[in-house]
């Protein structure tokens, strides 16, 4: 037991501290970014960018708009000029592209726009990334990181260059870059672009290296949440944008999936079931707000986040193993519920981001699953063992009660039944011959012969009392009651011969009595005390039954309730009255002479006794009493009939064919 113990209770939590544990592995926390941290964002839906932020796109429709090629490559930098230009007149507080301008092109555009970022003094360049693996003997062994930097003169006029690099997960993007992997001292682009903007350089600098090199970005929702214009608009029309770009800071860059001559997108946890994705420069404009704002997401150390998985999974484990099922699906769903919510509110409200995909949903769907499994199996244990316990004095029909209600049923159950009651012979005898103990040990070997023949045919133990037993068969109608029953007493007398066989000495001849009537069945008693028992006069009758036997010689006695009339191996032997009995019983045995003439004989002088003819019935009875002396219902009559006189209570009786018995 205490094994079973220890294995229902330590191992689930062993289990539980391994999934926390894989919960803030690599693994687990990718995977928690991929299913958590996307549901929490679908859960709460865009939400409004701050202001101050926007996106200058280039697209299609720019191209088209402004009649240049579709290829960017072809496009002077005349045009990156005036766009410049406009959007220093329009007053924009900082230009970060988000365009790798690589080498000179036509020298009148490239002067033009040399000029413009000069005169701006407000503009960021892209630096480009490229990542080269060392091939070392055919092997890979790292990586070499290369930065491109853009044409010089460009570089030159720009108050800053940096680096747009966006990790995917594997190809998911939820954090941005602080500073340039491996170079702690470059910033990239959008955190360059805000720390530019601050009055206290040192002090801000100071407050960007006690961020996680990689923050979590807090999407504001699908491509063109954050404020977008065309680039096309801001050449054609630069009043229509006025009010937005007036002290704003301004990414410019390709825009979703409608870029020129290149793909940008990235997929996030906003991306279309079309699959629109969000373009890079809308990204580093997240970013950028996210610092702006200081709205980027937060998250707790993976211990704290292992160490909250496990005790809620310990809560719902606990839940699942201590309720029953219907409480403890409740309880589970409840907490489920209230963790999800206490996860969305942490979220939406202070940009915390808790682990909701392992606490909540494997978690609950485990702890859960392997509570209710062993409370399930230890429910069937005890109820096994309480089976193997009461089933051997209660029936399993009561003890199915028993177990579901946890208490005595109140209601009693009425049956029309068949009552088997058996008595040993000779055992007040034995009872003084052997000790208590061997006498037990006798008895549990003489109930081992008789009781398992009532089991299997359906009986239910009602009593064991000293050497008596008494059955019942609630559910035998009593016109088939005997095709049972048959086989039940044949099986019984075999037994019984084969016990005394084998003990001659401590020998416990067996009677029974059949009779069939209403009972009802229940629990009877007070306080402390019930027993399991019939109440009913068909208890008392087949008892008096059973003691007939001794009267009138036979081992098996059963009343006209319960037999087949028609069965040839059925002896008619006609009606008593016992003691305090009002009604008289057709009483029936087992032919077991193999004399065919005694049965002829017998059925005749029964005959005449019922038809009241004593003389005849006296006559016959004694001419068979010296024929077959040792037959025990003959000479019962024989001996009622002998003892008739004139106006006798006993000629009254016989002349109705009633043979009534002197005692019970």
């Amino acid at each position: 037991m205490r094994w079973r113990t220890i294995k229902s209770t330590g191992l689930p939590v062993l289990m539980i501290a391994l999934l926390s544990l894989w919960s803030i592995s690599p693994y687990g926390l990718r995977i928690e970014e991929r299913f958590g941290l996307e549901a929490l964002f679908w859960l709460r839906g865009p939400i409004e960018p701050p202001p101050g932020v926007v996106v200058v796109a280039i697209t299609k429709h720019s191209a088209k708009a402004l009649g240049l090629s579709d290829k960017l490559y072809e496009w002077s930098r005349d045009i990156h000029g005036k766009l410049v230009e406009n959007l220093t007149q329009l007053e924009a507080g900082r230009i970060a592209f988000d365009v790798f301008f690589e080498h000179a092109r036509d020298q009148a555009g490239d002067k033009h726009f040399e000029r413009a970022i000069r005169g701006a003094n407000n503009v960021f360049l892209f630096v480009r990334a490229e990542r080269e693996f060392l091939d070392v003997g055919g092997q890979m062994e790292g990586e070499l990181q290369t930065l491109l930097y853009p044409y010089a003169p460009f570089a030159r006029a720009a108050i800053g260059t940096a680096p747009l690099i966006l990790p995917k997960v594997p190809a998911r993007v939820n954090r941005f870059y602080l500073r340039l992997p491996g170079h702690s001292e470059r910033s990239t682009l959008h955190a360059a672009t805000w720390l530019s903007e601050q009055a206290n350089p040192a002090l801000a600098a100071e407050y960007l290296a006690s961020l996680p090199v990689m923050p979590l970005l807090n999407l504001y929702g699908p491509p063109r949440t954050i404020t977008t214009v065309e680039f096309s608009q801001v050449i054609q029309d630069p009043s229509s944008v006025a009010e937005l770009i007036a002290g704003a800071t301004v990414f410019v860059g390709y825009s979703a999936n409608q870029q020129p001559d290149q793909k940008d997108g990235f997929y996030t946890a906003f991306t279309s079931p079309q699959g629109l994705d969000i373009s890079g420069v809308e990204l580093a404009a997240t970013a950028y707000a996210n610092l702006a704002q200081g709205q980027f997401l937060k998250e707790w150390l993976p211990a704290y986040n292992g160490l909250l998985a496990f005790l809620y999974g310990l809560v719902v484990y606990y839940c699942s193993r201590r309720f029953a099922p219907l409480g403890s699906a409740i309880a589970v769903a409840g907490l489920a519920i209230s963790m999800s919510v206490i996860v969305y509110l942490c979220f939406g409200f202070y940009q915390l981001w808790l682990p909701w995909f392992h606490t909540v949903v494997v978690m609950t769907l485990l702890c859960a699953t392997v509570g209710m499994w062993l409370r399930s199996r230890e429910s069937d244990f005890q109820q096994r063992l309480l089976h193997w316990a009461f089933g051997k004095y209660l029936p399993q029909e009561e003890l199915q009660k028993l177990v579901a209600g946890k208490s005595l049923p109140d209601r009693r159950d009425y049956h029309h039944s068949v009552c088997l009651v058996t008595d040993a012979q000779g055992f007040s005898r034995l009872s003084e011959q052997l000790s208590p103990a061997a006498l037990a040990d006798l008895m549990q070997e003489y109930y081992y012969n008789l009781i398992p023949p009532i089991r299997q045919a359906g009986g239910i133990i009602s009593d064991v009392a000293g050497d008596g037993v008494i059955a019942l068969w609630p559910h035998l109608s009593p016109g088939t009651s005997w095709q049972t029953l048959h086989a039940v007493v044949k099986k019984i007398n075999s037994n019984i011969d084969n016990f005394n066989q084998v003990h001659p000495d401590l020998q416990l001849p067996t009677r029974i009595g059949i009779h069939a009537g209403e009972i009802v069945l229940g629990h009877f008693g007070a306080l402390d005390h019930h027993e399991f028992r019939a109440m009913g006069d068909i208890v008392n009758t087949t008892s008096r039954l059973e003691g007939a036997n001794k009267m009138l010689g036979t081992r098996v006695l059963l009343s006209e309730e319960c037999v087949d009339k028609e069965d040839a191996q059925l002896r008619d032997l006609g009606r008593y009255q016992f003691v305090g009995k009002n009604n008289p019983l057709r009483l029936f045995t087992l032919w077991e002479s193999p004399e065919a003439e005694l049965k002829g004989l017998f059925e005749k002088a029964r005959e005449n006794l019922e038809k009241g003819d004593l003389a005849q019935a006296n006559e016959k009875f004694q001419c068979l009493l010296k024929r077959f002396p040792e037959d025990g219902p003959t000479q019962f009559i024989a001996g009622v009939l002998s003892e008739i006189k004139p106006d006798s209570e006993i000629s009254h009786g016989l002349e109705n064919g009633i043979i009534q018995f002197k005692s019970k």
